[in-house]
């Protein structure tokens, strides 16, 4: 962008020769238009008329540029959600608590704290206990940080955080069947192969027809009592 060429009171008829001027790409796009004149407003103010474009007034020295993202303006924050930014990203066990009556869940996550706690908060959430006690203003937090383990050895941390707090009177732990998962085999039994049916002795019929052959004279009686032998032909036959 050669800001340098603008001047106060120049006009452009529209976007195109604004930034054929500017030496600028043309976006067809609007977001990236709206990028373009986001950056123009740290070095001059303008007017739009219609599509015609004013500059009003040139800056000596160009607005400092500024980066929203990551500083919490375009970020969802959730009151009760107690994990700072530079965690929420990580992964390993957390809790969930509801203070009133000490009611506390246990949980871990493989993927991040804040994307386990939108879906606990989420409407696909099919777990209701959690849903029901974020609704009633139960706080999410972490208990340890895990980033280096694997997931079976992750699971095994959360049942020993489970049976810890379960041990501990002071809390009443809300999770169910925590442990059901450490039971399951890593592959399914198979289905016991069904017996193999033996099939029955095929019965060979066949019908002894008339036969025509040729051989040499000097193997037809052997032949002919071949034949014999094996009831291939009757024995009147010479």
């Amino acid at each position: 962008m050669k800001i340098n060429k603008l001047t106060k009171g120049m006009t452009f008829k529209n976007y195109k020769e604004l930034c054929i001027f500017l030496d600028m790409p043309i976006r067809s796009g609007t977001s990236g238009k709206r990028s373009q004149f986001k950056e123009l407003k740290r070095y001059c103010t303008y007017i739009k008329q219609g599509q015609k474009i004013i500059i009003t007034e040139i800056f000596d020295i160009p607005l400092e540029k500024t980066d929203l993202r990551g500083t919490g303006n375009n970020r969802k924050v959730f009151p009760n959600f107690l994990i700072s930014k530079d965690d929420e990203n990580k992964t390993g066990i957390y809790k969930i608590v509801l203070n009133e009556n000490n009611d506390i869940y246990i949980g871990s996550t493989t993927t991040s704290f804040r994307h386990r706690y939108i879906q606990h908060k989420g409407k696909n959430n099919k777990n209701l206990l959690t849903l029901k006690m974020l609704k009633d203003g139960a706080t999410f937090d972490i208990l340890e940080i895990c980033e280096d383990i694997s997931e079976p050895e992750l699971r095994e941390l959360e049942t020993q955080y489970i049976k810890e707090y379960e041990n501990n009177p002071q809390w009443n732990v809300l999770n169910t069947n925590y442990h059901a998962w450490s039971h399951m085999p890593s592959n399914k039994p198979k289905n016991p192969k069904s017996k193999r049916r033996i099939p029955k002795e095929k019965i060979f019929k066949q019908k002894y027809r008339n036969i025509k052959f040729k051989v040499k004279a000097e193997d037809y009686n052997k032949t002919m009592i071949f034949l014999k032998e094996n009831n291939l032909i009757s024995e009147g036959v010479n």
